[in-house]
């Protein structure tokens, strides 16, 4: 004997799924807009790249601080040992 799937057949099937992410994100108080807000606040690891590149800036911005004679002249000595190595 064969078995018959059941069907739906209520006419005018509401879909409850809820509301809409957007929405949940809007109300303050919902689980999601609180966990996006816990992510934003933890504090997150730099990568490699975004290390070298803040590494980068300070020494550039270090370099700017010290304009004297002495500065300048081992400057250019450390460049000359660079192009030469």
């Amino acid at each position: 004997m064969a078995r018959i799937k059941k069907s739906r057949k209520a006419k005018g099937f509401i879909d409850d799924s809820g509301p809409s992410r957007r929405e949940r994100l809007a109300d303050p108080d919902s689980y999601d807009s609180r966990r996006r807000k816990a992510l934003e606040k933890k504090k997150r690891h730099q990568s490699v790249y975004e290390k070298k590149k803040a590494e980068s800036e300070e020494d550039e911005n270090s370099q700017e601080q010290r304009k004297t004679r002495l500065a300048d002249k081992i400057r250019k000595l450390n460049k000359e040992k660079a192009q030469q190595s």
